[in-house]
């Protein structure tokens, strides 16, 4: 079975991983992030690994004009789209209040995290030729929000409603599911926690054992290897699985 795959932020984290997963499944990639150099490398790291075409596209998801033009030359390089993996960013100001943020900072969340999502949503429906599985990216701390995510909690919070919608009105096109993901060792994650860590006067290794990993009853982070597993098998899972969010925070609990 040919497979094609749409992965955003796949450069680095989270996105990268879920390359990584769909490729192990045989799955050929659009891989679209950002960064030209990274990308690039990164594409060309998974296409010699697991032996797929692995296509670099350089784009902001939260520019409506370049995300329009990414997603038509993902259809065309790989003629149909079976999954599509949205991976976000962060919001620039995080860590921060959330009542602090101006104003810029909020739209441009729901442009990087709703927005680029109904306009994937809304092109898979229209354009692509089978039924795609659409995953979305979203964290624990979306149903409980922490103050220094609390921008993009809030934001992503509304990804959960958003897929059981588009679950309920384009069944025979659209397959959605949410991750709420507790904590990994992301290049994001790892930036966030170098600036609480100074706040508070601790090392990122602190931080990182009594802040983050000590929220979880198993005393640790999630391991890359653990979401590449279940990445490559929600991308194949049965198609009843559709409209929901799939914890997989090790039962953490929010610090608010």
């Amino acid at each position: 079975m040919s497979c094609g795959a749409l992965v955003t932020g796949a450069s680095s984290g989270i996105g990268l991983i879920a390359s990584r997963a769909l490729a192990s499944r045989g799955c050929n990639l659009v891989m679209i992030a950002r960064g030209e150099a990274r990308l690039r490398e990164k594409a060309s790291q998974v296409s010699s690994r697991y032996g797929v075409r692995a296509v670099p596209i350089v784009a902001d998801m939260s520019s409506r004009d370049q995300l329009a033009s990414a997603l038509e030359r993902a259809l065309a390089e790989l003629s149909s789209i079976n999954v599509a993996f949205l991976s976000y960013g962060n919001p620039a100001c995080e860590p921060c209040e959330p009542l602090e943020a101006p104003w810029e900072e909020w739209v441009k969340a729901f442009e990087m995290y709703v927005a680029s999502t109904v306009e994937v949503m809304r092109f898979l429906a229209r354009r692509n030729p089978v039924k795609a599985t659409v995953m979305l990216v979203s964290s624990f701390s979306s149903r409980q929000p922490m103050a220094p995510t609390g921008l993009s909690d809030v934001i992503r919070a509304s990804l959960a409603p958003l897929a059981k919608l588009a679950a309920r009105r384009e069944p025979g096109k659209l397959r959605t599911i949410v991750l709420e993901l507790g904590s990994f060792m992301t290049p994001g994650a790892e930036r966030l926690i170098s600036v609480l860590a100074a706040s508070e006067g601790v090392s990122p290794e602190e931080y990182w054992r009594s802040r983050v990993a000590a929220l979880s009853p198993l005393r640790r982070l999630g391991t890359e290897e653990e979401l590449e597993q279940l990445i490559a098998w929600l991308a194949f899972s049965p198609e009843y699985l559709s409209g929901a969010v799939v914890p997989f925070d090790g039962a953490t609990s929010p610090c608010v």
